[in-house]
């Protein structure tokens, strides 16, 4: 598919999308705020902590313009009103061109202007050294974004919405080496500064005396495990990927904040037919300390939850799991279901079976790139008193 054409694609998503729009339905083109660094955004997502990266790679004849994905986009959702934006990513190979036991590295630039007066910034890179046995990859953002706040905890109510706006910079190197096989090791540094939160005084920011809302940086560093066998990035059939992180934030390390933050990510695929696939996957996010409001861990958005705002709620731990069946149908088109489920609490003891929040689906598969079986995915989410309809680039998983 040519640029103009997926422009021309998303584009005409987007605008009859509106007919869909309820209150607290996003219709989400580009990352979510988890994923595409803490810095409250729902934007094509440019995934960091595992090896899915938005983009169609070129051919490696030679020929660098076949190497250059560039096109404009424009979006629409309750957070953004119209927004525009354009995104541009380089692909290339560090080695030799012709290898294909080694994926394609790129380097992503994108940038979002909105008629709210928001402003999202990012560049993004992921490196694939020759044999892959050392992976580099790096992110960084700068964001201007009004965002809604419920409070903290697994029970907090829809009328206690609270809308408030903050600027963040975030930069975060990740750098992994191969140590056996498909397992990596490695370390993570992140450098974030948010400046003071813009809220109304006296309302729950005030009321749960929330930490980080007046602002700072946060500086940490720790090591990474990753193991990973899917035999496709962008929409495996088999094979499995385990991530596990833990962030170790210190005042020598520059950081304002005391606290850690242990990420455990594992995802499994099983290939029931040559066109069905069911994926499944298991999140878990732990802060412990002194933990900032952009740290806190958050339920919802256009990945895990799909249904639910993404920060609907917020806490200090999260645990959620998730079913995907996707079934090829024909030509270029799939589908798939989806179910969820997840909670947060303030500690992992306070976890509660009768706490669990549920949510369920289904979609629209486009494969803009066969070869690479790189998807459209367009997403109706349904949770207990909300509804999501998203469009993003690639799978939830």
């Amino acid at each position: 598919m040519s640029r103009s054409l997926l422009f021309l694609f998303l584009l005409s998503i987007s605008v009859s999308a509106n007919a869909w729009q309820k209150k607290s339905i996003p219709i989400d083109t580009i990352p979510s705020k988890k994923d595409l660094v803490p810095y409250s955004i729902k934007i094509p997502k440019l995934p960091l902590l595992n090896k899915d990266t938005i983009h169609t790679p070129g051919s490696d004849n030679g020929n660098n313009n076949k190497n250059l994905l560039a096109f404009p986009f424009a979006v629409r959702s309750l957070e953004t009103n119209w927004g525009f934006g354009g995104i541009a990513a380089r692909f290339f190979k560090p080695g030799k061109k012709e290898d294909t036991t080694v994926r394609t590295s790129d380097v992503n630039v994108l940038g979002l202007y909105t008629l709210r007066s928001q402003l999202i910034l990012v560049l993004s890179s992921t490196i694939f050294f020759p044999r892959e046995d050392h992976i580099f990859r790096f992110q960084a953002s700068y964001s201007y974004y009004p965002d809604d706040f419920w409070g903290l905890g697994n029970h907090t109510k829809y009328s206690d919405e609270e809308g408030f706006k903050q600027k963040q910079y975030f930069v975060n190197p990740q750098f992994l080496k191969r140590i056996q096989g498909d397992m990596y090791i490695g370390v993570t540094y992140e450098y974030q500064h948010t400046g003071p939160v813009t809220y109304t005084p006296g309302d729950l920011f005030d009321q749960e005396n929330i930490t980080g809302r007046h602002g700072g940086n946060t500086s940490g560093i720790g090591p990474i495990l990753s193991w990973d066998t899917r035999n496709n990035a962008y929409s495996p059939d088999k094979g499995g990927f385990a991530e596990i992180q833990y962030e170790y934030f210190r005042p020598f390390l520059g950081s304002d904040f005391k606290f850690t933050v242990l990420s455990i990510d594992l995802r499994k695929f099983f290939k029931l037919s040559p066109k069905s696939v069911l994926a499944v996957q298991g999140l878990a996010g732990l802060t412990f300390g002194n933990t900032p409001f952009r740290k806190l861990e958050e339920l919802g958005g256009t990945d895990m939850m799909r249904g639910y705002y993404g920060g609907r709620y917020t806490d200090k731990c999260l645990m959620a799991y998730q079913a995907e069946y996707r079934r090829f149908l024909f030509w270029r088109i799939g589908i798939v279901a989806f179910a969820a489920t997840g909670e947060v609490g303030p500690t992992p003891g306070k976890f509660e079976l009768d706490g669990l929040h549920y949510t369920g689906g289904g979609g629209l598969r486009f494969a803009l790139s066969k070869e690479e079986k790189l998807n459209l995915r367009i997403d109706y989410g349904v949770a207990r008193h909300s509804n999501a309809f998203t469009v993003q680039l690639r799978e939830a998983f």
